[in-house]
């Protein structure tokens, strides 16, 4: 065993002995920092996934934001006294259906009175289905969407507001012997099965009506990247004298991650994740592509390395986009137009399409990327990120997995910071193999979709009961939380994951932690060791952390047994190896 130095720094000059033969390395101290209370988080999954909604689901046309039940109220009142905290129930109960009879109101008023407007002559008396399928006839695709979007949101509210009143019993009633309450899921749970807002499940065949209407098909809205080089080929005629120094710098780029792959020991590189894929932090395309383009995935799958990190979106149709920020202003080549700075869940993907990165490429789609690491090689896989309140984003990656099972396989990861999504996940994937070990065959193209065939893979490359469902991961943060969503949790005491990860019928696969300096202490290993010994366990960390190095990575792979380090790949990256 290799000891050194007296603080983080000495890891500069000692990480080699590690990297060239040595024993396992630590340092002999933690490093010096504030003392600090431990923290963690009481809101719990449901709780916190609706407080988000809240904050972040916008009001609807009518200007009234709809109403979510106060989960965390209403949770702190068990204890209290029985009749209290039935009170508040039932209150919230009521709240949640007369919300619900309102918005559906005032959504069939819509659908009825555009039908007359476009005057429409068989709508008297129309029953419901029949009623969507002939709005959708009649009204065109803008309204249609419009309308597909408000019974969307319709529906996420109320059904989290039927889960949150569920559980709110459930939690009750597991200590109401302990404290001498009677039991209310006899009473109470009959109120919410027959109240109003259960109703809301019907929405969930409208919702699919609209969306076998309204849906693209990947493969007819997809472009692929060379498609955009018409683009490129403007932006070259323009500047023909730089069109030269900028191919000799990509080269020159690309050839030193080449080289600098072949250095990493095979028990290293498997672990490594290019954090949206490689690419420059700076967003200067010069000599990177820019960060989760497909370009900046294929360079990095293509130099060897076998895990790209990404993060995803969803556009007003439905499709799953790669996108880190809310819009894509940062790297348009246009930042002012119009296109560029709204939001992405409120763009379709034709928008999308006529949108241009600094690049000259454009916003892929998670399905053309996968395919991408489909035809790299097996080793290719992504790691996804889902951000916090975007439950409809696992929702759509399940069809997408259910449409194309040949590429489940090319995704490894699934990870948020939003605890409720993740168990959702998780309980879809589980639900998917399930249904693909029922089905006992490959998956055959939907008959409606003729191109399909020609790219479909001759289904999966195994059985689909074999098939190897994405690892779902939660990320947690570090430092004190700076958004409710997040779940804080220190290298000095890990405790407090074990019953984030459990859930009432499975368990997530494991964390993905923010990097501290002081994980590198002969504590702090230990702890990541005994960690990594339970369950699997990622490493993300922020520029500058001192993370992105690449002895450091090792040291966590190979003698704490981490499974994913994230890093940028910056041109120091294996300085000192």
């Amino acid at each position: 065993m290799v000891k050194f130095g007296k603080c983080v720094g000495c890891v500069v000059f000692a990480l080699s002995e590690l990297w060239h033969g040595g024993g396992a390395m630590v340092l002999d101290h933690p490093p010096k920092h504030p003392a600090r209370t431990t923290y963690h988080s009481s809101r719990r999954t449901i709780g916190r996934h609706l407080q988000f909604y809240l904050e972040e689901e916008p009001s609807y046309s009518s200007g009234k934001t709809p109403f979510i039940v106060p989960y965390s109220d209403i949770r702190g009142l068990i204890g209290e006294s029985q009749a209290t905290f039935t009170q508040a129930w039932q209150n919230s109960r009521k709240a949640a259906s007369d919300d619900y009879l309102h918005r559906t109101q005032v959504l069939w008023e819509k659908v009825f009175g555009d039908l007359v407007r476009h005057g429409c002559v068989n709508y008297r008396g129309l029953p419901f289905d029949e009623a969507i399928q002939t709005y959708a006839n009649s009204v065109g695709e803008r309204s249609t969407r419009d309308l597909f979007s408000v019974m969307k949101k319709i529906h996420m509210s109320s059904s989290m507001n039927v889960e949150a009143l569920r559980k709110l019993v459930k939690k009750f009633d597991k200590g109401a012997e302990s404290r001498g309450d009677d039991m209310l899921t006899p009473t109470l749970l009959p109120e919410l099965y027959s109240s109003p807002i259960m109703a809301c499940s019907t929405l969930e065949v409208h919702i699919e009506t609209l969306r076998d209407r309204l849906t693209v098909e990947d493969n007819d809205e997809s472009i692929a990247e060379d498609d955009t080089s018409s683009v490129m080929l403007e932006i070259q005629k323009k500047v023909p004298s730089q069109d030269s120094v900028a191919v000799k710098r990509r080269a020159e780029e690309m050839q030193w991650l080449k080289n600098m792959v072949k250095t990493i020991p095979a028990t290293v590189i498997s672990s490594l994740v290019a954090h949206r894929g490689f690419h420059c932090p700076r967003d200067n395309s010069g000599k990177r592509p820019l960060e989760n383009s497909l370009s900046a995935f294929e360079s990095a799958w293509a130099s060897g390395l076998h895990l790209c990190e990404c993060d995803v979106a969803l556009t007003k149709d439905e499709q799953i986009v790669l996108a880190h920020d809310e819009d894509f202003a940062r790297l348009a080549l246009d930042p002012n137009s119009q296109s560029s700075n709204k939001k992405v869940s409120d763009l379709t993907m034709r928008e999308i399409i006529s949108l241009t990165f600094k690049s000259g490429s454009r916003p892929p789609l998670l399905v053309d990327v996968l395919r991408s690491a489909d035809a790299i090689g097996e080793s290719s896989q992504l790691v996804i990120e889902i951000k916090p309140g975007n439950q409809e984003v696992a929702e759509a990656l399940i069809r997408l997995f259910r449409i194309y099972p040949e590429l489940i396989e090319r995704v490894a990861v699934v990870m948020s910071f939003d605890l409720y999504t993740m168990h959702r996940m998780k309980a879809l994937l589980d639900g998917l193999a399930a249904e693909f070990k029922r089905a006992g065959a490959p998956k055959l193209p939907r008959p409606d979709s003729p191109d399909r065939a020609q790219d479909f893979h001759s289904g999966s490359k195994v059985p689909l009961g074999d098939v190897k469902m994405p690892q779902v991961l939660l990320l947690t943060v570090a430092k004190e939380p700076q958004a409710h969503f997040e779940l804080w949790v220190d290298v000095a005491d890990f405790t407090p994951i074990d019953s984030w990860l459990v859930h009432e019928s499975h368990e997530l696969d494991g964390v993905y932690l923010q990097f501290r300096p002081h994980m590198l202490s002969l504590e702090g290993m230990a702890n990541i060791r005994s960690l990594c010994s339970r369950t699997k366990v990622g490493i993300w960390g922020e520029f500058g952390d001192g993370l992105d190095d690449l002895r450091v990575e090792t040291l966590l792979v190979k003698e704490c047994g981490v499974r994913y380090v994230n890093t940028d790949l910056p041109r120091n990256f294996s300085k000192f190896v």
